[in-house]
């Protein structure tokens, strides 16, 4: 395929490359959300990820750099989308949604892993690169998508995407000599990259590993508040949760659980009061209230009050009192 033939060929085929992005980017994303929840999964990833399809120019002359003789097979970046996380290890989430898709074949084509096995004394740019091809042809969004076509997805770190931002065009693909002085510091800076990404990794791993009970104890909750009031009636707050937890954290225990299934089996009227209160006051919408319920059973109303973390709602804290039919004393 000469030159003008391929040209022809990208002038005929944009749309559909464009499409087989949008595709492959939109399957990712999905599988992400389905993985992790929509919440979870819009702070997974933090630059959007778009499709880029290549412009014909930019097409053509990579072909003249490289000496292509069949361009359609060989360039693989006709169109890509790139998926950026804030660890390293948590490359390997998208990696495994792109691997486990039963709709394309995908070849790594870059695992920046591997190389650094291979030379492990060098710090240089860092990313994993898909190569993904429709098992089948198939029509998506009026185009015919066919097996040949190439996607190339980048998964990469938010430290490895500005290193590439930084050094793609002004090192890779120079206008002209690169200075020595200018590569080595490209390299400390890698090298500096590298650390502080394992320092992250590390940093995680330890408050992971420290918010592991509080972490399960609102898992409890949120599960046993959609079986018992509804999952509708969750408007999640993190910060919310954890701070009525971390408060009274002294009175959790691995029987707790099951002391909020006795004091919901015996007052029978709390869901329905929380229920009733979720559309005014945000306090019922929290899967902690169960917790702040069973807290209301057992602590002097007086106490519970003076350690309360919510200041800006004291009112609900009142109201779950009065239920039980408590004095609100300060």
């Amino acid at each position: 395929m000469d030159i003008n033939e391929f040209r022809e060929f990208l002038q005929a085929h944009q749309d559909a490359y464009a499409a087989w992005g949008q595709f492959v980017s939109e399957e990712i994303c999905n599988a992400l959300r389905n993985s992790l929840g929509d919440d979870k999964a819009k702070l997974f990833l933090k630059i959007r990820s778009e499709p880029r399809l290549k412009t014909i120019a930019s097409a053509l002359g990579k072909v003249s750099r490289k000496g292509y003789d069949n361009p359609m097979v060989q360039m693989t970046d006709l169109i890509g989308v790139r998926f950026v996380v804030l660890l390293s290890v948590e490359i390997r989430t998208i990696s495994d949604i792109i691997e486990n898709c039963d709709k394309w074949h995908a070849t790594v084509s870059k695992d920046y892993l591997s190389e650094i096995d291979v030379n492990p004394k060098i710090f240089d740019y860092q990313s994993r690169h898909y190569e993904v091809r429709p098992i089948t042809q198939f029509d998506y969004r009026g185009e015919s998508i066919t097996p040949e076509m190439c996607c190339e997805v980048q998964v990469r770190t938010l430290l490895q995407h500005a290193y590439a931002e930084l050094v793609h065009d002004s090192i890779y693909k120079p206008s002209g000599d690169v200075p020595k002085s200018a590569e080595r510091q490209i390299a400390r800076s890698m090298a500096l990259m590298e650390t502080t990404d394992d320092l992250f990794c590390k940093t995680m791993e330890i408050l992971a590993d420290n918010s592991k009970e509080r972490n399960k104890l609102l898992e409890f909750l949120s599960s046993y508040y959609s079986e018992k009031i509804g999952k509708q009636y969750i408007d999640e707050d993190l910060h919310v949760n954890f701070s009525v937890i971390d408060t009274f954290k002294e009175h959790i225990d691995d029987n707790l659980p099951n002391k909020i299934h006795v004091l919901l089996s015996e007052k029978k009227y709390i869901p329905i009061r929380i229920i009733n209160r979720v559309e005014y006051n945000p306090l019922f919408t929290q899967p902690c209230i169960l917790f702040v319920y069973w807290l209301a059973s057992q602590l002097d109303s007086g106490e519970l009050l003076s350690h309360w973390p919510l200041p800006g709602n004291i009112s609900g804290l009142e109201l779950v009192l009065s239920d039980l039919g408590k004095s609100i004393s300060r």
